[in-house]
C-alpha cells in the first residue's frame, strides 16, 4: 500500500500538467491508500479534488508546497481543522507579500504563524502534538542539514525521498538514509508528481518551457530528464523504495484526518455589536432603513413583504450574510467607491432597506 504525499495539479500554473480530478481518478485506479494535493503556495485545486475524491472513495489530504526565500523547500500537510487554518494563513501571508501570481515567504513567517512544537515529539510514524501540520522536507541536490533541523523545531518532520530513476537513485537513497540517522529524522517515500499519467510528458515540457520563457527545443536541462513524475503503480514505487518508506506514507496519511466537509461559512463577529444577536441587529438596521426609505410611513403591503423576508432569513440563519454585505456596502460608500447590489438582491425589500440596492422592489 502507498499514499502519494507530494502532488501538484494544474492549479500550480505552468508546472502541474493534470487536473485534480484526473489525479484523484488515477490514484483510485492504482489502489493508492490516499492522495495529497500539494499545489505550490495554494489550495486552489482542493475543492475539485475533494468532490472527485468523494466520488471515488479516496481519502484526500490537503497540503501545499513552499519554497522559502532562502531556498528551503518543503511540503506542509494539514492534520486537522487547526492545521488547515494555519496552512491557509501561511498561503495568504505569502501571496499578499508579492505581486499577483507570485509569493514570498521567509522563516519568520513560518515561526509567527505556526509557532513551535514540543521538543522531542517529532513524527516517527505517530500522531504527535503539533500545530496541526506535518512537514516533508524536500532536500536539494546537496542537502543542507540545517534546513531539516530548523523545520523539525517547528513541525513533526520527515525527509522526503523522491526516487525518479535518474541513474543516481541508489546513491541518493543512501545519502538521505545516512542524513536521517544523523538528524534522528524518519524518511518517507514521495513522488514529486506533476501529472496523472506519463502521456502528459509532452504537455508538461511545454508548460516548463513557457514558464522559462523559451521553447521546448531550447529548454535543454530546464526540462525534467524523464517522464517519471506521474502517478506510478505501487509495484514500481516498491521496487525503488524500502518497505519502511512506503509504510511511512500510510502512517502520515492516517494522521491527516482533515476534510473540507468540516468547513462552514464563518462570518466576522465584528458585524454584530455587543448586546445584539445577528437577528436583532439585522432587525434594527432594517427598521432604521424603513424610516429612511418611507419617512411618512411604510405601506402595509411593503411591511408584510419585509416581515416575510425577515422570517425567511431567520429560518435559513442567513442574517450574518446580509449583515456582511451591508458592512461591505457601507464601507465602500463611506470611501466613495461605486457599489451596487445586483441580481436577485434587486427584488429584496430588506436589501432595499439596508441600502444594498437602490431599486424599490
Amino acid at each position: 500500500m502507498y499514499a502519494e504525499l507530494h502532488c501538484l495539479s494544474n492549479f500550480t500554473f505552468l508546472r502541474g500538467a493534470s487536473r485534480a480530478e484526473e489525479l484523484v481518478e488515477r490514484s483510485a485506479q492504482l489502489g493508492y491508500a490516499a492522495l495529497a494535493i500539494t499545489d505550490e503556495c495554494s489550495v486552489a485545486g482542493i475543492v475539485r479534488a475533494h468532490v472527485a475524491a468523494r466520488d471515488h472513495a479516496l481519502p484526500l489530504i490537503v497540503g501545499s508546497e513552499f519554497r522559502l526565500q532562502d531556498g528551503l523547500r518543503c511540503v506542509l500537510l494539514a492534520q486537522d481543522r487547526t492545521g488547515y487554518g494555519r496552512l491557509c494563513r501561511l498561503i495568504t501571508r505569502g501571496r499578499r507579500a508579492a505581486p499577483k501570481g507570485q509569493y514570498r515567504l521567509c522563516r519568520d513567517d513560518f515561526t509567527e504563524i505556526v509557532g513551535d512544537t514540543n521538543e522531542g515529539d517529532r513524527g516517527q510514524g505517530t500522531c504527535p502534538l503539533s500545530p496541526g501540520l506535518l512537514c516533508l522536507w524536500l532536500p536539494g541536490a546537496t542537502p543542507e542539514p540545517a534546513e531539516a533541523r530548523w523545520l523539525s523545531g517547528h513541525f513533526p518532520t520527515w525527509i522526503a525521498v523522491e526516487l525518479l530513476t535518474t541513474g543516481r537513485d541508489r546513491r541518493r537513497l543512501e545519502s538521505l538514509q545516512a542524513l536521517g540517522r544523523e538528524l534522528a529524522l524518519p524518511l518517507v517515500a514521495a513522488g514529486d508528481v506533476h501529472m496523472h499519467a506519463r502521456g502528459r510528458r509532452a504537455l508538461q515540457d511545454v508548460l516548463t518551457a513557457t514558464r522559462l520563457g523559451t521553447t521546448v527545443e531550447r529548454a535543454g536541462l530546464g526540462l525534467y530528464p524523464n517522464g517519471e513524475r506521474h502517478l506510478r503503480p505501487i509495484a514500481r514505487i516498491a521496487e525503488l523504495h524500502p518497505p519502511e518508506l512506503l509504510q511511512a506514507t500510510l502512517d502520515i496519511a492516517a494522521c491527516c484526518t482533515f476534510s473540507l466537509d468540516e468547513l462552514r461559512y464563518e462570518y466576522p463577529r465584528e458585524i454584530v455589536p455587543v448586546g445584539h444577536t445577528p437577528a436583532s441587529w439585522l432587525r434594527e438596521l432594517t427598521e432604521e432603513g424603513i424610516r429612511h426609505r418611507w419617512p411618512r410611513g411604510v405601506p402595509e403591503a411593503t411591511r408584510q413583504a419585509i416581515e416575510h423576508e425577515l422570517d425567511l432569513i431567520a429560518e435559513l440563519a442567513y442574517e450574518p450574510y446580509f449583515l456582511t454585505v451591508h458592512d461591505i456596502v457601507r464601507f465602500a460608500r463611506s470611501r466613495r467607491i461605486l457599489c451596487q447590489g445586483r441580481g436577485s438582491a434587486a427584488n429584496s425589500a430588506v436589501c432595499f432597506c439596508l441600502g444594498i440596492t437602490e431599486v424599490d422592489p
